[in-house]
């Protein structure tokens, strides 16, 4: 029986497969061709002109909940453009070093060589919570004026105008 299902699914695919016509490559497309014009109006995406796009990372190191160093890399505008030279860039380090006497823990937090920094905590303490966070923040300033409308105004405005 199964060989008979065989037989027929087989015969079935020849017969179809001899009426199919052949497969061209150029294919039967009736639209033209796009003028490079045209497709670059189509596509998606953005373009940077006049875009700002603000990058900066931020690591917080804390001991048992309490904030000891900050480091802050900011870049302002990625898209600014400078002739072979290095993107504009910000380093700051925000410190408080304690020292508590019997219990002392110290934080040295600097800029190492090659513009990376370093942060480095030495505790005596058993059972102490260090905790490193890291965070990227990106900002994008003159993306459209639908961003620009104040924010008791933009829901109702968006809402509106996508029904």
């Amino acid at each position: 029986m199964v060989s008979l299902q065989r037989f027929v699914m087989t015969g079935l695919v020849f017969a179809l497969g001899s009426t199919a016509s052949p497969a061209s490559a150029d294919g039967t497309f009736l639209a033209q061709t796009m003028s490079d014009g045209e497709l670059a109006s189509q596509r998606g995406g953005f373009t940077l002109n006049n875009l700002e796009i603000s990058i900066g990372l931020e690591q917080v190191v804390s001991v048992n909940g309490e904030t000891l160093a900050v480091n802050r890399l900011t870049i302002p505008n990625l898209n600014q453009m400078v002739s072979g030279q290095a993107v504009p860039h910000q380093m700051e380090t925000v410190l408080s070093i304690i020292n508590s006497g019997q219990n002392e823990r110290a934080l040295v937090s600097a800029a190492a060589d090659g513009g990376r920094w370093m942060t480095l905590i030495q505790n005596d303490l058993n059972g102490t919570v260090i905790q490193n966070a890291r965070q990227l923040n990106i900002e994008l300033n003159n993306l459209g004026a639908g961003y620009r409308i104040p924010d008791n105004l933009r829901d109702p405005i968006l809402q509106f105008l996508g029904r």
